[in-house]
């Protein structure tokens, strides 16, 4: 719900960066038709994965679960993992007012104490959220990996599963560190997939720290507030092993979409992140020395030496100063339009032809992805020909910029209703001396 308060300052810093806080007539109209649950005309021709162990891991406060996950163990000490991932293009369809709102709102905004959402609430957080016991449609992505870590093969499916269980980060962490809680007990029978998924992560990891990918574990601010609604706290958002588990799931099905596209050659939005000058990085790197931070004189910086320098800041007074310097040592990652012979690169992930696929009620690449994914397994030659269209790639660099300059008005609308929230917090400390660096 956004707020109330037509006079409150927040709503005042959304209006400010002209984000669209209320959903227009039409779109209303438009939902007001969509069942509570699929229907059985929904669920037809689909991969039926409703008695498969498959779940949903997410923060405590989530109400939008985009992604659930599942895993076998195969021989030879192979897994297959499987993601699944709300089927949003099934009920968000081209020419309708609820597509041509999402595409303008293109991403959801997280502020402290609520969520701007990209699709109404009946979609986001009821009829597209893999909610637990509850039948959903989704897009399932299984991939095979050897005992190496290594993905040996992938293939993609529209399924209708259900979630046996949501669960959060914390409790997750909890029972793999061995604590015996009311909380841990419930989810007791996860014990097994859940060892998998810790085995097949800390793989993963090993193999991204090998290319040189970026893993920062960076800090976010949690916000606590009181029943009224008023600000009481300010604390690092709490980090757990457990979140690594779905990162490495998502990176790992973004990367095989991505695959996809770019072994049938064809175009697609990527995720990209470009390395940043020779001449910019000397820079940053002369002011970082004069702290005592050595930036490895190379001829190429890698995400991994980038992970290293924040690490070594954190261990510094004034870690957090440091840390905005050294993120001068890369770009903003943007939406880009890209094809199999001018290949996608992310400098941090040290990725080629990465796409954004696991969150589409959230992200508006992601719903784009998907409903050309579904068109080329459903009408191979035809789209393969759309896609190759001057007509069509100029709209899908158009949507690239626009979700690339949206996703960026997000972050600093969040950050910027986040600073409110710390100044709102310290208003009634004015006139005290704090012990500050």
């Amino acid at each position: 719900k956004v707020y109330a308060d037509v006079e409150s300052e927040e709503l005042q810093i959304l209006g400010s960066f002209r984000v669209r806080t209320v959903f227009p007539e039409d779109v209303r109209r438009e939902v007001e038709h969509l069942p509570q649950d699929p229907t059985e005309e929904d669920k037809r021709g689909r991969l039926d994965l409703r008695s498969q162990c498959i779940f949903t891991i997410d923060g405590d406060d989530a109400k939008d679960y985009d992604d659930a996950i599942s895993i076998q163990m195969l021989e030879h000490g192979a897994y297959e993992v499987g993601v699944h991932i709300a089927d949003v293009a099934h009920y968000v369809r081209p020419e309708t007012s609820l597509h041509a709102e999402a595409l303008a709102r293109a991403t959801s905004i997280y502020l402290p104490d609520q969520v701007v959402p990209m699709l109404p609430e009946e979609l986001s957080n009821h009829l597209c959220s893999l909610v637990e016991g509850r039948d959903r449609l989704a897009y399932s992505v299984f991939m095979v990996f050897d005992a190496a870590g290594k993905r040996t093969s992938s293939r993609i499916a529209k399924s209708v599963i259900c979630s046996v269980k949501r669960n959060t980060y914390r409790v997750v962490q909890e029972l793999l560190d061995g604590k015996d809680t009311d909380e841990t007990r419930a989810i007791a029978h996860l014990r097994e997939p859940l060892e998998h998924f810790r085995k097949w992560t800390v793989r993963q990891q090993q193999l991204r720290d090998a290319k040189g990918s970026m893993r920062m574990q960076s800090r976010e601010r949690k916000f606590q507030f009181a029943a009224d609604g008023e600000v009481t706290a300010v604390v690092d958002y709490p980090r757990y092993f457990s979140m690594a588990l779905i990162e490495e799931t998502a990176l790992a099905a973004n990367q095989a979409v991505g695959d996809l596209f770019r072994e049938r050659g064809l175009p697609t939005i990527y995720r990209v992140h470009k390395e940043k000058s020779a001449e910019e990085s000397e820079a940053v790197a002369k002011q970082l020395e004069e702290h005592g931070l050595r930036v490895p004189t190379k001829e190429r910086l890698t995400g991994r030496d980038i992970g290293r320098l924040i690490r070594s800041a954190r261990k510094k007074p004034n870690a957090e100063a440091l840390i905005q310097r050294i993120m001068g040592l890369i770009e903003r990652a943007v939406y880009e339009v890209h094809d199999h012979e001018d290949v996608a690169g992310h400098f941090g992930l040290a990725r080629k032809a990465y796409l954004h696929f696991t969150s589409p009620i959230r992200r508006y690449p992601d719903l784009m992805v998907h409903r050309w994914l579904w068109a080329l397994e459903n009408r191979p030659e035809e789209t393969a020909r759309e896609l190759k269209t001057l007509e069509l790639l100029d709209d899908l660099n158009a949507i690239a910029s626009h979700s690339s300059a949206q996703a960026e008005v997000a972050a600093m609308c969040s950050y910027a209703v986040g600073d409110l929230k710390v100044c709102l917090l310290m208003h009634p400390h004015i006139g005290e001396t704090l012990k500050a660096r």
